[in-house]
């Protein structure tokens, strides 16, 4: 992200670059256009839950191959209580950046059902997640890795007057939030509470070391859903090790009408499917609850 006086003025620069790309649409690369195109859809009124506030364009990049993007539910420069909510395998801006928004949208939603009036969620995919293959590497998450620590350096030098930050990654992105967490990684990041959710896990030499990460090691936490094949395949393929935390349920709680999750996927709820599957960010699960929990310094229910 580009230096600019606060979020706000940020936002309606990348807007007018938003612009600029959609009026010569037609000349773009068949990715960025399908890039754009999702942004144009995040951005636009009625689009996703009604309930879920104007969306903020912080930047849609198309300088390489590979667009990258990161827009923002709720304001940035007054929030309380903000995460960023990081993309895992497969998960790019030219194929997802709709359901990504929505997904903020909705632990948005979920942070203010647990008493947080002013709450902020950034859909981060600012960087070319890798594919099934790729995942077992360590190569994504160093591409990423400079991307991602300049994005939060940026925050914490735009509020100086340090608002609950989270991270919240799925899948492979736990790699990338280890990375730049990592004392050693010269960003110096520090956050109040992370949350993996169907993660693999992350290199031997940070689970072993958990003294090495920006964050209180209580306030760390992971799931892994039952039937979630990707994640238990992943972590004996790679040797990737848990983060050094503690699990939260992602079971069902029916006295609560807080359904399961099973599989690996963030989304699976559809009007048109009878079998009810339910993905870690779906709204009415327990999952989605303990995430809007963990990333606003509360207990997750057990």
């Amino acid at each position: 992200m580009a230096l600019a006086k606060d979020y706000a003025q940020r936002s309606e620069s990348a807007q007018r670059r938003f612009e600029a790309l959609c009026a010569i649409r037609g000349r773009l690369r068949a990715t960025h256009r399908q890039a754009l195109d999702g942004t144009a859809h995040a951005l636009r009124r009625g689009s996703m839950d009604p309930a879920i506030p104007a969306r903020h364009l912080l930047y849609l990049e198309l300088s390489g191959r590979e667009p990258l993007a990161a827009i923002a539910v709720g304001d940035l420069d007054t929030a309380t209580h903000v995460t960023f909510q990081l993309s895992g395998t497969g998960i790019r801006a030219r194929n997802a950046l709709w359901g990504s928004v929505r997904e903020a949208g909705q632990l948005y939603l979920e942070q203010q059902k647990v008493g947080i009036p002013a709450p902020a969620v950034v859909a981060w995919l600012g960087y070319p997640a890798p594919h099934l293959a790729g995942a077992l590497l360590g190569a994504a998450a160093r591409k990423g890795l400079r991307r991602l620590g300049e994005d939060l350096g940026d925050f914490l030098r735009h509020r100086p007057d340090r608002p609950h930050l989270a991270l919240e990654a799925h899948s492979y992105s736990a790699t990338l939030a280890a990375r730049v967490l990592d004392a050693g990684s010269g960003y110096a990041i520090r956050v109040q509470a992370v949350a993996t959710i169907g993660s693999a896990g992350i290199p031997r030499d940070l689970s072993e070391a958990p003294e090495r990460l920006g964050v209180p090691v209580g306030n760390v936490y992971g799931a892994v859903a039952p039937g979630d094949r990707l994640a238990v395949v992943g972590r004996v393929l790679s040797g990737r090790k848990p983060f050094a935390g503690r699990k939260f349920e992602v079971g069902a709680r029916p006295e609560l009408g807080l359904a399961a999750v099973t599989g690996h996927n963030t989304s699976q709820l559809r009007a048109d499917d009878s079998s009810g599957a339910r993905g870690y960010r779906d709204p009415g699960t327990l999952c989605l609850r303990n995430l809007a929990l963990i990333t606003t310094g509360q207990e997750p229910l057990a």
